[in-house]
């Protein structure tokens, strides 16, 4: 099971989906909240001459310091009713940077997907992609649509037999020995042929899934003949009803540039139901 937990907190209007999540995944694994707060006031507010721009920015930490306080005592609040031990704990500077330092230990880390319209949020320049190639940890993203209640009882698994793809699955084992379904996808996608693997035979990984006590596994096939392999794996998990999918991040940096593989790329865009990703 998950003993540690760690979620991002911030000012944004999402901040309060992604409390109400981890609370339910805190008190299914009786585990410890830690609860990140982030703070991060954007540049672009401000004016370049000098003076103005001192000003704005006492203005501006004087609001954040109002705020923090104000998700802080929801924090608690919340985390006192749900009865879940929790702890606190903040930063400045880059939001991304101040996130993975602290999740770093914990068994899993939740942030949100990119939301334009929260201008509130304390995310920075590829929030997302920094903390996915930095945690050293797994991360639940949330889509910033809906809300997830009991996620992970059916689950889809993108497998490639890729290094990330062998991660993910492990890093999900506390979430699939309480699943009630598990569907394994594979596809005919770049990812699995650059993997090198493509001999290695799905009865070892159904092996590996008894052994740990996951559900029987149902294989899924995609074509991405016609599709990319993002939309393949959106396709296989509404057809399955998934409510949680597990898979690798693929991705790297170049020049503080983050450049995903396909597939990430697509379901930080598009994704519909929360996704466990592990690099």
């Amino acid at each position: 099971m998950y003993c540690r937990i760690a979620v991002h907190l911030d000012r944004g209007f999402d901040c309060a989906r992604r409390v109400e999540f981890s609370l339910q995944l805190a008190r299914a694994n009786d585990a410890h909240l830690t609860g990140i707060f982030a703070s991060y006031v954007s540049p672009g507010y401000f004016y370049d001459e000098a003076g103005l721009w001192v000003r704005a920015m006492d203005v501006a930490r004087q609001i954040n310091e109002k705020g923090r306080t104000a998700v802080e005592l929801a924090f608690s609040q919340a985390t006192r009713e749900s009865a879940v031990a929790a702890s606190w704990r903040q930063g400045e500077g880059e939001p991304a940077e101040c996130v993975v330092s602290h999740a770093r230990c914990s068994d899993v880390l939740i942030i949100s997907q990119q939301n334009p319209e929260d201008v509130q949020a304390a995310v920075g320049n590829d929030f997302v992609e920094q903390v996915l190639m930095s945690a050293g940890r797994p991360v639940i993203v949330l889509p910033s649509a809906g809300k997830f209640n009991g996620a992970g009882a059916r689950v889809l698994y993108c497998w490639n037999r890729g290094r990330e793809a062998a991660r993910a699955i492990a890093d999900a084992a506390p979430l699939l020995r309480n699943a009630n379904a598990l569907a394994i996808l594979t596809t005919d996608g770049e990812g699995e042929r650059e993997s090198g693997n493509t001999e290695v035979p799905f009865e070892d990984l159904a092996a590996y899934c008894a052994c740990h006590g996951f559900p029987q596994l149902e294989h899924v096939s995609r074509s991405t003949r016609d599709i990319d392999v993002g939309n393949a794996i959106l396709s296989a998990a509404a057809d399955f009803d998934a409510d949680l999918i597990v898979m690798g991040a693929y991705g790297h940096s170049r020049m503080r540039q983050w450049v995903m593989g396909g597939a990430t790329r697509s379901l930080l865009a598009a994704m519909t139901v929360p996704v466990l990703f592990s690099h």
